[in-house]
């Protein structure tokens, strides 16, 4: 083989393994097709993070003037919809995730990719509890249940598996919404 053709090959292996790792580490942070929408979905949901543990917060109220604080992370999007707490392994006594939707629907929640039981507490546009589901198992490999409200929510608040009835929590309870964003 000639020392030209050998160049060839080399360059073409040493370029097919830099896209390679580029592609599924980033970490010459160049993409080869712009996809705009999905790097600002990214650059929000880090903002979001970052923000969540001093500025996003729930007051659950439970009567008797008491209220229990959770910070939560927002889903608002789609795409932080779909990843709610997939791949967490732990998650706070008093923390949790606070789905937003932009109208109030009745669709199925699944725990696909998530390795912790859940509380989730459905939410109205008034921001009272309408349904919790309490204590969901994650997804297996053979059976991944869809978990449904009885009644139509705007709002879904995921916490860690017992949540509810260590606090109390109940339907028909009203929340309020501490957010650094506007909703």
């Amino acid at each position: 083989m000639s020392n030209q053709l050998k160049l060839l090959f080399y360059i073409v292996f040493v370029g097919g393994a830099l896209f390679y790792f580029q592609d599924r580490f980033d970490f010459l942070d160049i993409s080869l097709v712009e996809n705009k929408q999905k790097k600002e979905e990214v650059v929000k949901k880090e903002k979001k993070v970052k923000q969540s543990d001093e500025q996003n917060f729930v007051l659950i109220s439970t009567g008797d003037q008491e209220n229990i604080r959770v910070d939560v992370e927002i889903a608002d999007t789609p795409v932080l919809r779909g990843l709610g707490l997939s791949n967490r392994k732990y998650l706070g006594d008093y923390n949790g995730m606070l789905f937003i939707f932009e109208e109030k629907g009745n669709s199925p929640f699944w725990m696909k990719d998530t390795f912790i039981n859940l509380d989730i507490m459905f939410i109205d546009e008034d921001r009272f509890i309408v349904d919790i589901k309490e204590n969901n198992e994650p997804c297996t490999e053979e059976y991944c249940p869809q978990i449904l409200s009885t009644q139509q929510y705007k709002y879904v608040l995921e916490v860690k598996g017992g949540f509810s009835q260590i606090n109390g929590v109940k339907e028909g309870q009203s929340l309020t919404f501490h957010l650094a964003s506007s909703n």
